[in-house]
C-alpha cells in the first residue's frame, strides 16, 4: 500500500519561491529574452510566441526558467492561475506577479502542476485571499500551502494516467469549441451583413449614441468574506454578448457605494471589455447591484435615439474588430486605452431602423444562440469533470492503476 505523507509545497521544492522580474510594459522589448505574464497563462496554456512580450537584456540565473518549473500567479480575478514550463520554454523568464516553485529532484513537476490544479488546493488559496480582503497571494502563503503526497513511483503514475485523461477530455472539449466557434461566426456573418448594407453617411461616433460613458474603477477591491448582494464585474464576466454577474466577487455596501459615485450599470448598459481580452462586449440584462471592476467600461445608450441590442450589434461587428486591432497596443492586442475606446465609431441609422435590424437579427440569431448556449454548457461539465478527476486521483481517492477514473465523476455530468 502506497505511503501518503502530508507535506508542504516548500517541502518538495528547491526553494520556498521565486518571484519574477519587476518590469514595467515601457521596457519591454520587440524581441529577446520572453517575459511570462499572468495573462499569458490565465487559460492553462501559455499563449502563442506572436503574443507575447520580451526583454532584451538576458535575465539573471534566478530569474531563468527551466522545464519542471511550476509558475503560480499571486495577484488576477482569481489568484492561483499555475503553469508548468516546458522543455520548449526553458530560458523564458517570467514577471513580478508570478511566483516559480522549481521541484526538488524525485519529485514529478507534473504531480504538483495537478496538485496546483487541484479543487483543496484552490479552495485555500480562495479562503485565504477572502479572509485577509486582498486578492494577492504571496511566495510565501504557496509555500506553505499543505496537502497530501505520495512516493515519486505513484506521483508518476498518477500523472502518467492524468495525462492521458486530461488530453482525452481537452479532445472533446475542443469538438465543442469547434462547434462554438461555428456558432459565433454565424452570429458575426448576420450582424455584418446587416450593418454592411448602410453607407459611410451612416457611420458615427459611438459616444454619439451614448448618453453615458463611464471607465472602470481601476483598483482591486476588498472582498467581502461574507454573502452580500453587492458584485464586482470582471473582463471575465463579460463575453459573446452577455453579462454573467454570478461568477463574480462579493463586495461590502460600503466599497459598492463608493466606487459607484458616478452611477451604478443598469439594464441595457452595453460592457465591453479594453483588456485581457480586448473588445469582448455584452449587454447587462441583470438589476443586480455591480460595479465596473478593472478594464471594464460601460456605454449607456440614449434611449430616445439608440436601441441597447444595436449598440451591441455594433460592438459584435467585423467593422468594431477592426477597430480593436488597430487600436489596442502590441502584437498582442491586449489593451486599449480610454481615448481610443471613445473614437470608435458605428453604424447609426435612425431608431426605426435600428429597431428593424434588431428583430431580424435577433430571429436569424436564435438557432445559433441555442447552439452556443449548449456548447458552453457542454465545456462547463467538462471542467468540471477534468477538475473532479484530477482531485480524486491527486488526494488518493481511487487507485490509478486499476481504475479508469469514470466512475468517479459520473456524478458531474448526471
Amino acid at each position: 500500500m502506497t505511503l501518503w505523507n502530508q507535506v508542504r509545497l516548500k517541502n518538495l521544492c528547491v526553494d520556498a519561491g521565486q518571484y519574477g522580474l519587476n518590469i514595467s510594459a515601457e521596457n519591454y522589448a520587440e524581441s529577446g529574452t520572453r517575459l511570462l505574464r499572468t495573462t499569458d497563462i490565465s487559460s492553462g496554456v501559455l499563449t502563442p510566441e506572436e503574443s507575447g512580450v520580451f526583454v532584451s537584456n538576458p535575465p539573471e540565473e534566478r530569474f531563468r526558467l527551466e522545464r519542471g518549473d511550476l509558475l503560480l500567479s499571486r495577484s488576477g480575478t482569481p489568484p492561483g492561475q499555475s503553469y508548468l514550463v516546458r522543455a520548449v520554454d526553458e530560458g523564458a523568464t517570467f514577471a513580478g506577479y508570478l511566483v516559480r516553485f522549481r521541484p526538488q529532484q524525485g519529485v514529478d513537476p507534473r504531480f504538483l502542476a495537478y496538485i496546483a490544479r487541484s479543487t483543496p488546493f484552490q479552495e485555500k488559496i480562495r479562503a485565504e485571499s477572502v479572509a485577509s480582503t486582498i486578492q494577492n497571494f504571496n511566495a510565501e502563503r504557496y509555500a506553505n500551502i499543505d496537502f497530501r503526497a505520495p512516493e515519486y513511483s505513484e506521483q508518476r503514475r498518477i500523472a502518467d494516467y492524468l495525462d492521458v485523461e486530461t488530453a482525452r477530455l481537452g479532445q472533446i472539449e475542443s469538438l465543442a469549441g469547434k462547434a462554438g466557434k461555428l456558432a459565433v461566426a454565424r452570429r458575426t456573418a448576420v450582424i455584418d451583413a446587416e450593418l454592411g448594407a448602410f453607407s459611410d453617411d451612416y457611420v458615427a461616433p459611438v459616444t454619439s449614441a451614448c448618453e453615458l460613458v463611464l471607465d472602470c474603477v481601476n483598483k482591486t477591491a476588498p472582498i467581502e468574506a461574507g454573502e452580500t448582494p453587492y458584485r464586482m464585474l470582471r473582463t471575465s464576466n463579460v463575453r459573446d454578448g452577455q453579462v454573467n454577474v454570478d461568477d463574480t466577487y462579493r463586495v461590502s455596501e460600503e466599497t459598492f457605494k463608493k466606487w459607484n459615485r458616478r452611477g451604478a450599470p443598469r439594464i441595457g448598459d452595453v460592457l465591453f471589455t479594453r483588456q485581457a481580452p480586448v473588445g469582448e462586449a455584452g449587454l447587462l440584462r441583470s438589476a443586480a447591484p455591480v460595479f465596473l471592476g478593472q478594464q471594464v467600461m460601460l456605454f449607456r445608450p440614449d434611449p430616445l435615439r439608440t436601441a441597447p441590442e444595436f449598440l451591441l450589434y455594433n460592438f459584435l461587428s467585423s467593422f468594431m474588430k477592426q477597430q480593436f486591432e488597430l487600436a489596442s497596443d502590441g502584437a498582442a492586442h491586449s489593451h486599449m486605452r480610454v481615448h481610443d475606446c471613445l473614437k470608435l465609431r458605428i453604424y447609426y441609422p435612425p431608431l426605426d431602423k435600428q429597431r428593424q435590424i434588431v428583430g431580424r437579427v435577433s430571429s436569424a440569431l436564435d438557432h445559433a444562440d441555442r447552439l452556443r448556449a449548449a456548447t458552453a454548457k457542454q465545456a462547463d461539465l467538462l471542467s468540471e469533470r477534468r477538475q473532479a478527476l484530477i482531485t480524486a486521483a491527486v488526494t488518493g481517492q481511487f487507485d490509478v492503476t486499476t481504475a479508469s477514473g469514470r466512475n468517479v465523476t459520473d456524478g458531474v455530468t448526471a
